[in-house]
């Protein structure tokens, strides 16, 4: 295993969110491992393998959400993706003000987990 790189991490970051602008849905999906596990906002919320993760992207793709604005924060061998859009107000029942956020753990180019949250604090705090 090589040791984390946070500019491969970032570059994956960015190769996967072109990836979803184009609507390449498989691409898209090639960035997860087989065994991704994805945690939402709500606990036991998850995708838990490549394949669910697939039907929620492609969902995502579908949306055509209005982005204004895409952080990128890479630690260790973790990214944070923020991501701002007058659209996300909430999700799951939780309030997110505009803005949702999520830690992408990333091992040899391959995203493996994925978790969502509601504040850039707690997104951070966790990576």
């Amino acid at each position: 295993m090589t040791k984390p790189n946070a500019r491969a991490n970032v570059e994956t970051m960015i190769a996967w969110l072109d990836a979803m602008r184009r609507k390449d849905l498989d691409a898209a999906v090639g960035y997860f491992a087989l065994d991704v596990v994805w945690e939402g906002l709500v606990e036991g919320v998850e995708c838990s393998n490549r394949e669910d993760v697939r039907e929620m992207l492609r969902e995502s793709i579908d949306e055509n959400m209005d982005v204004v604005a895409l952080e990128i924060l890479a630690t260790g061998d973790c990214a944070v993706l923020g991501v701002r859009s007058p659209q996300l107000q909430e999700l799951a029942g939780v309030a997110l003000g505009g803005q949702l956020f999520n830690v992408f753990t990333i091992e040899e180019g391959q995203i493996v987990h994925v978790h969502d949250y509601a504040s850039r604090a707690e997104a951070h705090a966790a990576a």
